[in-house]
């Protein structure tokens, strides 16, 4: 018993050592795409648990919003240096692909497997208009909604090379005009309820312990 204990934590510090890795490397791609995947990850995490899922889900879901966009690692170098709003169509193609990517370097990763379709499907849409798969309404799993909500507030809420950040209000007024074409509307007024509550996310920097510890805490690296 103590042996497949220790085996247990000997490979789940394997597989650490490799997000860490991931995660380092995004982080030198693109900083602002690895600090956007922290707070993807928080603000994930707070509107789950305000609609009442498990502890369990909860922290799936706050792994698929912490590598939501790691799919970006393969993608062209022009796409981060981008300053322009709209980007050139081959390079949306490009773009488009990165839930494929993210969910293959994920989905062999065991005690990842329950996130990878957050991080497949984030860009789904309720309409059925989204990517890479055309999903709509209840066929999208309720992770990737929870993620897609708080991919776009926090995408609108903080400074991107091609746009300057806009105000709260504005973000709420985007989701919830995206409402039944993008996103839910039950959990876009959650979230707008959790925020009013308990305010944005206001440290934009990089602190990888947090994210360690997440992953930890879904893998029961502590077991034994």
């Amino acid at each position: 018993m103590r042996q497949k204990l220790t085996s247990r934590k000997w490979l789940c510090e394997q597989h650490l050592h490799t997000l860490s890795e991931i995660s380092h490397a995004l982080g030198k791609k693109d900083r602002y795409t690895q600090a956007h995947g922290y707070r993807v990850s928080l603000y994930a995490m707070r509107l789950a648990r305000r609609l009442g899922f498990s502890p369990e889900e909860i922290r799936n879901v706050g792994i698929g919003g912490l590598f939501h966009d790691v799919g970006k690692l393969a993608l062209n170098d022009r796409i981060f240096t981008n300053r322009e709003t709209h980007l050139p169509n081959d390079l949306q193609q490009e773009v488009r692909c990165h839930p494929l990517i993210g969910a293959a370097l994920l989905k062999d990763i065991d005690f990842l497997k329950p996130a990878v379709d957050f991080v497949l499907f984030h860009h789904e849409r309720e309409d059925g208009n989204g990517y890479p798969f055309g999903l709509k309404a209840g066929e999208i799993p309720p992770g990737a909604k929870i993620v897609s909500i708080a991919d776009c507030f926090d995408a609108v809420t903080t400074n991107r090379p091609y746009h300057k950040k806009q105000s709260v209000a504005s973000a709420y007024e985007i989701l919830r005009e995206g409402c039944r074409r993008f996103f839910c509307e039950e959990y876009v007024e959650t979230f707008i309820e959790e925020i009013e509550e308990n305010g944005t996310i206001q440290n934009t920097y990089n602190d990888p312990l947090p994210a360690h510890e997440l992953v930890r805490s879904v893998a029961g690296c502590a077991a034994g």
